[in-house]
């Protein structure tokens, strides 16, 4: 009976997750794929964009031959955390009506989203560096560490914009301030330098920042040579482990406020 009881609510929680999922695309993208698509080709143009910029400034790369390399490596990597945390952040606002259900919950449309966003970044990935193998070639491609950062850096985003579901319901000043201290956070996250070469105290004070680390680990399987000694599994797992723990409690704590109007 617990079984059947169980198998029951795993295939109620699915529909559900997979109803949110269809609703996000049709919101967010159109009805048709060409909107999904232009989601999708959206930031990998920015990102090509700006690389493209940057290479054009900066001749020599601090890792590498490859400046365009260096720089996709470090953004893209930085994006999988702000893409998700941006994302994340608006979940419960964006599907608000849908909480008048008594069988959807803030959990719900966090899920949905999260797994949509997942799923595009993977793509937009999968189109970013595959373009550049083709135009810019790489020596190496190592699995592992690539998405081991990926999945942290995502689960990281998760629980900063799972928090801030919270805080921005609860202070329009807040959101205000963070959208100003966070948009310059990419020129603090490794994507332009290797923090090795930082003087003291300056090297100590990036390292507090997990991006740096995401970054460091993330060319890491990019660059044959590049050993990263700097990165801290225990810090940057533990940090988004308790991230999305936190934001968790934080929706679970203020769940009868989200669903009310701002």
């Amino acid at each position: 009976m617990q079984a059947k009881s169980f198998g029951e609510n795993l295939k109620r929680q699915s529909a559900i997750t997979f109803a949110l999922i269809v609703r996000e695309m049709t919101t967010r993208y159109g009805n048709n794929f060409g909107g999904y698509m232009w989601a999708v080709l959206d930031p990998v143009l920015t990102i090509a964009i700006l690389t493209a910029v940057f290479s054009a400034i900066a001749h020599v790369p601090p890792l590498g031959r490859s400046f365009t390399l260096f720089f996709a490596t470090g953004y893209a990597a930085f994006y999988l955390y702000r893409s998700t945390a941006d994302q994340v952040c608006t979940a419960v606002e964006a599907n608000k009506a849908l909480l008048n259900y008594p069988v959807v919950r803030p959990y719900d449309t966090i899920l949905g989203r999260v797994i949509l966003q997942a799923v595009t970044l993977f793509v937009v990935n999968l189109l970013l560096f595959g373009g550049l193998y083709i135009f810019v070639g790489f020596d190496r491609f190592d699995i592992g560490p690539i998405l081991i950062a990926s999945v942290i850096a995502v689960a990281l985003g998760a629980g900063v914009g799972i928090s801030n579901i919270v805080w921005f319901h609860m202070s329009s000043t807040y959101q205000q301030i963070w959208g100003i201290v966070n948009r310059p956070a990419f020129l603090v996250s490794a994507v332009f330098f290797l923090p090795e070469t930082l003087p003291q105290p300056f090297r100590d004070i990036v390292m507090w920042n997990p991006l740096v680390h995401v970054v460091g680990l993330f060319r890491t399987g990019f660059y044959p040579t590049y050993r990263a000694s700097y990165v801290s599994y225990p810090y940057i797992i533990g940090l988004a482990l308790f991230s999305l723990v936190f934001g968790l409690f934080l929706v679970w704590l203020f769940d009868a406020r989200l669903r009310e109007p701002k």
